[in-house]
């Protein structure tokens, strides 16, 4: 699922808040567009043990889970837990560093072909969220196991980036909402975000690689897991960025508006 915000993905496009510049292009409060967006086309995997656990692989990561509500730890160090509510219908809480980040349904169609995916919480600012997508099976005859491609998904709550010039090639760059920050020299370093909900061992480097358009690449404990581009318009008023997860390459193509 391509909401990055609920899970993982929350997760995944950490940065920072400040006062814009008007030299810079990238300067400025931006708003995500879910209508000229692409955030679809994400595989999730699922697998069900002989003991009854579950394997789930998001992203190419790969996590075993007990269906009676144990919590366990996840790559980017958040604690899971799942509990299996009837044969069609799961359940799954999240927290990162002791914050919560929301709980998920997950729901079989009477026909076993489409699974939907709802996740409900508050963000660390205190707005709330109801994400939703649909997957459709991908493999797999029955039940939650097999693969599934998401083909559908809607957000309820504004997603905005704030970013400000700090100096010559750095920026301070926002997510309200997450309360997510993170001060950045467009060198190509490791520079590591801030937040209540900020994964241990997550590093952003930029690069820019023209006027308008910059290089990120995100990190967890120094492994590579994801690559994006980032280009500003040539009026100023739009900013897409293109890129995929580094284990997946499952591209995703977000647009946000200046405003």
């Amino acid at each position: 699922m391509r909401i990055r915000y609920s899970f993982v993905v929350a997760i995944a496009m950490l940065a920072a808040a400040g006062t814009a510049l008007a030299e810079s292009p990238f300067a400025g409060k931006w708003k995500l567009d879910p209508s000229q967006s692409k955030l679809t086309g994400d595989t999730i995997r699922f697998a069900i043990g002989a003991a009854g656990e579950m394997t789930y692989i998001a992203e190419g990561h790969t996590t075993k889970v007990k269906l009676d509500g144990t919590p366990v730890k996840t790559w980017s160090g958040a604690e899971v837990s799942w509990k299996k509510i009837d044969d069609n219908t799961y359940e799954s809480h999240a927290t990162q560093n002791g914050v919560d980040l929301g709980t998920t349904t997950w729901t079989l169609s009477s026909s076993g072909k489409v699974l939907k995916v709802e996740s409900k919480g508050t963000n660390p600012d205190g707005s709330s969220f109801d994400d939703a997508s649909d997957y459709t099976r991908v493999s797999g005859t029955h039940g939650i196991a097999g693969s599934w491609k998401s083909t559908k998904t809607s957000m309820n709550e504004d997603r905005v980036y704030e970013i400000a010039d700090k100096g010559p090639d750095e920026l301070t760059w926002n997510i309200p909402e997450i309360k997510g920050v993170l001060n950045v020299k467009m060198d190509g370093k490791d520079y590591a975000p801030v937040g209540p909900t900020v994964p241990k061992g997550l590093t952003i480097a930029l690069v820019k690689a023209s006027p308008r358009t910059l290089k990120m690449t995100e990190k967890m404990n120094g492994e590579v897991t994801l690559h994006s581009t980032m280009t500003v318009s040539a009026d100023g008023k739009k900013m897409t960025e293109v890129g995929s997860p580094a284990k997946t390459n499952e591209p995703f193509t977000e647009v946000w508006v200046k405003q």
